[in-house]
């Protein structure tokens, strides 16, 4: 059945926990819950779904944007089409309102073709990536074109069948900081550097211009080809990951 919204659930997250709501695309999504969807946009939104031509297409927007809605009214204790959304000047969106605790609410988004990832925390700064590794990718080379020469180097000494997931885990961790920053295209992919310790969770080593021990990241897979990358501006971060169904929301 899909959540009612009758309190806020604003207080179940502090500064230091994040949590990744994990939305796998189904086949077809059901009439009824499209109809649902498709009322809980806004006007902006709702011309932006009604350009897409593919049925594809519109079905991944209205999961996505139903996924944005449906959990941060959970948050917010609202129904989800009376969520409102300002953008910065670099795009990314914040929630409007006049609720000093809910203003206080960082999220984003990523989407691939058939999977969705929200990202949400309080009072730090978050970016997420999900990214399919079955798309082509010339990995080396964008690497070498893209990425900071010590990556270039990790990402050199994988095994030919470790590189694919290893570009990929590498690749949704730094479109992630990238989002987090907030600053667009001014940040370049090779001004900071991800590492891998062994087995361990990977970390920011080194940002031209931000303090690399205040960032925290998580990376994960999800049916073995889908990556998940993300960082907050947060040294003592904990990731608590929930999947839904899109009935759920």
């Amino acid at each position: 059945m899909p959540a009612q919204y009758p309190t806020s659930q604003i207080a179940l997250l502090s500064r230091d926990s994040v949590q990744l709501w994990l939305l796998q695309e189904p086949v077809d999504l059901a009439a009824g819950r499209a109809d649902t969807f498709a009322a809980w946009l806004d006007k902006e939104e709702r011309e932006r779904w009604q350009l897409f031509q593919r049925v594809n297409d519109r079905q991944s927007f209205l999961l996505a944007h139903g996924l944005v809605r449906g959990v941060l009214a959970r948050y917010c204790g609202c129904e989800p089409a009376a969520l409102r959304f300002s953008r910065d000047t670099h795009g990314k969106p914040h929630l409007l309102t006049q609720d000093a605790r809910l203003s206080a609410l960082r999220f984003n988004l990523s989407h691939t073709r058939g999977f969705c990832v929200l990202a949400v925390t309080v009072d730090a700064e978050i970016g997420v990536d999900v990214e399919d590794e079955r798309r082509a990718a010339e990995m080396l080379a964008l690497a070498q074109r893209y990425f900071s020469p010590d990556e270039v180097q990790w990402l050199q000494q994988l095994d030919a069948s470790a590189l694919r997931a290893g570009f990929f885990r590498l690749w949704t961790l730094k479109e992630a900081y990238v989002k987090a920053r907030g600053v667009g295209l001014k940040l370049g992919l090779d001004t900071f550097t991800i590492g891998f310790a062994g087995a361990g969770e990977p970390r920011l080593l080194l940002s031209e211009d931000a303090d690399a021990s205040q960032w925290s990241c998580h990376s994960f897979s999800h049916a073995e080809h889908f990556h998940i990358g993300a960082f907050v501006h947060s040294s003592t971060a904990t990731w608590q990951i929930i999947h839904l169904g899109s009935d759920e929301l």
